[in-house]
């Protein structure tokens, strides 16, 4: 059986060598947002979709696959 991990926030920014203040700036977020989604607390689903788009805006350029949202280890308000 293959088990396919989630991939952590905090890994998927360093893979691409971008900084929490340019993953925020590029998500139009705060740094404190990517702080608290990095470090396993819940966030907005728009904040975590916003993230994810910046995400792969990079991976885009580094010519790397898109990640789903699924791919990603975090946690959702559930509100």
């Amino acid at each position: 059986m293959l088990v396919i991990a989630k991939v952590k926030l905090a890994d998927a920014r360093a893979e691409l060598r971008v900084s929490q203040e340019a993953l925020a700036k590029a998500a139009d977020l705060s740094k404190g947002v990517i702080v608290k989604a990095e470090k396993g607390e819940a966030i907005q689903r728009i904040s975590a979709h916003a993230i994810l788009h910046a995400l792969n805006h990079y991976r885009e350029q580094a010519e790397m696959p898109p990640l789903s949202f699924d791919d990603l280890d975090w946690k959702i308000h559930s509100r």
